[in-house]
């Protein structure tokens, strides 16, 4: 669920809250995720969250989409 920290739905979550505060910046011009693909990173090391994954990705490792993208997608084609 989007409580839940680092699950896909509190990245889903997080991408909306931020999109919120985004409409609120009259001068902001531009913006991108900050991973596209989830990737091994040793430095990731949250037992049966990470497990040695960095898990930001609006993808994940194999490619399938997350609902983050979507509402990524979603926030874009507004600007069209």
């Amino acid at each position: 669920d989007s409580l839940t920290r680092w699950s896909e739905e509190y990245q889903e979550y997080l991408y909306k809250e931020n999109i919120k505060m985004f409409e609120r910046l009259p001068q902001l011009s531009g913006m991108t995720p900050w991973i596209l693909t989830d990737f091994r990173s040793p430095r990731r090391v949250l037992p049966g969250i990470q497990n040695g994954w960095n898990r930001k990705g609006l993808f994940d490792n194999k490619g399938n989409r997350k609902k983050a993208s979507y509402v990524l997608q979603n926030y874009y084609n507004s600007k069209n």
